[in-house]
């Protein structure tokens, strides 16, 4: 039985899965690791940390594998918009700035140039503002630095010694030119960074390389197992739901959570409301990422009913609660936003509150706030592409019939919970499927992509949403400078802010 490894790298864990040559999952083994928080608007990591937990989960699965038969590959999903600065032997000189980290929002262009070149909106996510700050704030380290890439190319760059980049990471970054498909040189000479800085460019199911001799026998693998590229999570995330056209989106929710579609054309507007990134086959994957998924959630649980308390004592409460959470909105900003606001001085807030609103409309209204914000994202990539015909979900935060049917209730469409659980991985796999010539053609994914369960709209939960909508947004532009003035008072009262 020939097997493939598929890697996950994400925000705060890495998850592997080993499947057999027909997409069967045979076993799973994830590692966390933290969020280096230590100051307003930083979201750091240690690359060495996460190298440390793919090599456990790599080692683990190998193990499996030769239990069960042959491995014939790894293959790599990974998050995306993370910048690393590395010495010519591929030492980390920099911790891994993800996109979660803002320290960059003084350095994002104002006009939409870079944006309708590159496809990567304006905000300080994006490694081209993060290099914009790092060569103001902290020269004499630019100078310093030899390579500048992502998490999964330092992971790669490690096991083979090669540095590539795939197109879809490559997208990210907004130094890619979405026209060309090349790097930017009038970017890179903005920043005075040469091409020999960044990685060769591939294509996703190219070939990587092959185990070094040093990871090859700390492993237990071959040196002659290939290892594949890879893509992004956000285009693996998409077609791991079978999203392979405009036709339906993909909607996943973990710690946080984006909205996409593929099209034929690399669409953009002039509001730059919405990511368009080169992907294979002559397709663009278009959408917006969201910085408050489950992440908030997280915080609700333990915020509103203590350290202690269960996903279910959460929504048990929420449950008893009717749709609209009695006239209280909760905009679930606290870690800035990016889709649909792009704004990453937002911050969170309750805005309805009486004295009849207690902990079960306050629970209701944070899961409504995180739907509604994700409602907005759809609704700006169907005001480009047109409406869809069903909404593919995945991730951590999707998991219950509550939470799905009130997404189906909010969006007003079907909602299709996937049987497939693990879209970056099974995408992850596929790529290696087509590597090994196992697939021939992208449609071939949808094999492995079977619906669970299907929720339809309830008509009396869509009207309350369809009313409380408008209210909603209308409420969100009017705090908007407003959420400039507290952000500028939380950055200069560091002491005051953080316990």
């Amino acid at each position: 039985m020939k097997e493939v490894i598929g890697i996950d790298i994400g925000t705060t864990a890495t998850k592997g899965v080993l499947y057999d040559e027909h997409g069967q999952q045979l076993a799973q083994v994830s590692q966390g690791y933290p969020l280096l928080q230590e100051q307003v608007n930083q979201a750091e990591e240690d690359p060495k940390v996460i190298f440390a937990a793919v090599q456990h989960i790599l080692f683990e699965l190998a193990k499996i594998a030769k239990e069960k038969g042959e491995l014939a590959a790894i293959s790599w999903s990974a998050q995306m918009h993370s910048l690393i600065g590395l010495d010519n032997k591929f030492v980390p000189l920099t911790n891994s700035f993800t996109w979660a980290d803002n320290r960059a929002a003084d350095y994002v262009e104002e006009d939409n140039s870079i944006y309708l070149k590159t496809g990567l909106p304006n905000h300080p996510m994006g490694p081209i503002y993060k290099l914009r700050w790092l060569k103001q704030q902290n020269f004499p380290l630019f100078k310093q630095v030899k390579y500048w890439v992502g998490i999964k190319e330092y992971i790669l760059a490690r096991l083979t010694g090669q540095l590539k980049e795939d197109l879809t990471m490559a997208a990210g970054t907004g130094l890619l030119n979405l026209h060309t498909l090349t790097w930017d040189q009038e970017l890179l000479k903005s920043l005075a960074i040469q091409q020999e800085q960044l990685p060769s460019l591939t294509m996703p199911s190219d070939l990587a390389g092959y185990l070094t001799p040093e990871f090859s026998q700390k492993l237990g693998i071959s040196s002659s197992v290939p290892i594949i590229m890879g893509a992004s999570d956000g285009y693996l995330s998409t077609i791991g739901v079978g999203v392979l056209d405009q036709n339906e989106f993909a909607l996943n929710v973990g710690t946080s959570g984006a909205i996409r579609t593929l099209v034929s054309e690399p669409l953009t507007n002039r509001a730059g409301k919405f990511f368009s990134y080169a992907a294979p086959n002559h397709q663009y994957l278009i959408g917006g990422p969201v910085n408050n998924g489950g992440i908030v959630f997280a915080w609700a649980k333990n915020t509103l009913f203590g350290p202690d308390a269960t996903v279910d004592d959460y929504f048990s409460a929420a449950e008893t609660v009717p749709a609209g959470s009695n006239g209280l909105f909760f905009h679930p900003y606290l870690g800035g936003e990016r889709a649909p606001i792009w704004n990453s001085a937002a911050r969170g807030s309750f805005v309805g509150l009486t004295r009849n609103h207690t902990q079960p409309q306050m629970a209701r209204s944070v899961l409504e706030g995180i739907i509604y914000n994700l409602a907005g994202v759809s609704k700006t990539l169907s005001e480009q592409v047109s409406q869809p015909k069903f909404l593919k979900i995945t991730g951590g935060f999707v998991k219950s019939d509550f939470i799905r049917q009130m997404l189906a209730d909010v969006f007003n469409l079907p909602v299709q919970a996937m049987k497939q659980q693990q879209s970056g991985s099974i995408g992850a796999f596929f790529l290696a499927g087509l590597a090994l010539g196992w697939f021939h053609k992208l449609d071939e994914i949808k094999q492995f992509t079977t619906p669970e369960k299907t929720y339809f709209p309830k008509a009396e939960n869509v009207q309350v949403y369809q009313e409380l909508l408008p209210i909603y947004r209308e409420i969100e532009h009017n705090l908007d400078h407003t959420y400039e003035h507290i952000a500028n008072w939380q950055k200069n009262n560091p002491n005051k802010f953080i316990n």
